[in-house]
């Protein structure tokens, strides 16, 4: 037991090893004061959100997918939809769907889908006349595999393939060629306690080549991020078995340049597995900083999550809002 948790230990440690190298590899890139596809920075997953969106070590399901990929290694088969509604002044459709397979003694496979479109906007020119109309949007392809390393930890990666579409009428510039791009998560998933009450994660977002627009010129570096995070599920003597308790924290950089974005903190109260609430605080997250709260029910197959975020960044009258359907089979 002794060999075999020191064994973990020293994967945990090569594994942060890899993500740390992997950021280096990008601080190397020029020109990171104008990053592009931050659609791959937008907030998705009801539970998450509601939680503050602690991610690197408490997101769960399909939720996952898009934080840590490793988190998703031995869980239930799943198929997800994510709506997402107000997260940005400009987003009239966001919508994602996953389908989440795993396989005994060797891990799991997730293929999953973001599409996002900003609707119909006017055209003008230099004087302020409409001269026709555009709309833009996004598609989002994205693989996972998320192996178990060991009985405590596990890994992940997903490969993120990103669209722009643009379609216009009338006199309207736009790009000559669909802007696309590649990129890559990577993560890790360590139980510290065999039965899970504390466990940590980690993760390098975002990893690839420049967006292009029309030409190198005119290409930005990919918003690349690194989050750290814990879990913690106490067990106290005085609450009823029925209750269930769990805490996030998680720290946020940028791995190339930047500033650090900030911290996440949230929790989650559980009754009998079929009822949550959930709470928590973004601070100087892609949309904003303030509180989270949720909540979600289940079924036993079917789980709820609907959560929203009072941000700073929030026009007049109009909250984020996420809502999660997950179907565990």
């Amino acid at each position: 037991m002794r060999q075999l948790r020191s064994s973990a230990v020293r994967r945990l440690f090569a594994g942060l090893l890899v993500l740390l190298g992997a950021g280096r590899a990008v601080r190397a890139q020029k020109g990171t004061a104008v990053e592009g596809a931050q659609e791959f920075l937008l907030p998705i997953g009801a539970r998450s959100l509601g939680m503050g969106q602690t991610v690197a070590a408490s997101a769960s399901g399909s939720d996952a997918i898009w934080w840590n990929p490793a988190l998703i290694a031995g869980g239930r088969r799943e198929i997800a939809l994510h709506l997402e509604k107000n997260v940005s002044a400009t987003l009239e459709t966001d919508a994602a769907g996953a389908l989440v397979i795993p396989v005994n003694r060797l891990g799991a496979f997730a293929l999953s889908f973001r599409y996002l479109n900003s609707g119909t906007q006017p055209a003008v020119d230099a004087n302020g006349n409409q001269t026709g109309s555009f709309s833009t949007s996004s598609s989002i392809f994205a693989g996972t595999f998320a192996p178990t390393l060991t009985d405590r930890l596990a890994g992940g990666i997903t490969f993120k393939l990103l669209r722009g579409g643009f379609s216009s009428t009338g006199a309207v510039d736009g790009p000559i060629h669909a802007p696309q791009t590649a990129a890559l998560d990577v993560g890790l998933h360590y139980l510290l306690a065999r039965d899970s009450t504390i466990t940590i994660g980690a993760s390098v977002r975002n990893l690839g080549l420049k967006l292009q627009v029309n030409d190198s010129p005119q290409s930005d570096p990919l918003p690349a991020r690194a989050d750290v995070g814990v879990s913690y599920a106490p067990t106290l003597a005085q609450m009823p078995k029925e209750a269930r308790l769990r805490f996030g924290a998680d720290l946020v950089s940028y791995v190339s340049g930047g500033t650090s974005p900030g911290f996440r903190i949230g929790g989650e109260f559980s009754w009998m597995e079929r009822y949550q609430a959930r709470a928590g605080y973004v601070a100087s997250g892609p949309t904003g900083s303030g509180p989270t709260f949720g909540f979600g029910v289940s079924t036993g197959k079917l789980q709820i999550d609907i959560a929203q975020m009072l941000s700073d960044l929030a026009q007049s009258g109009s909250t984020p809002t996420f809502l999660t359907l997950r179907y565990l089979f």
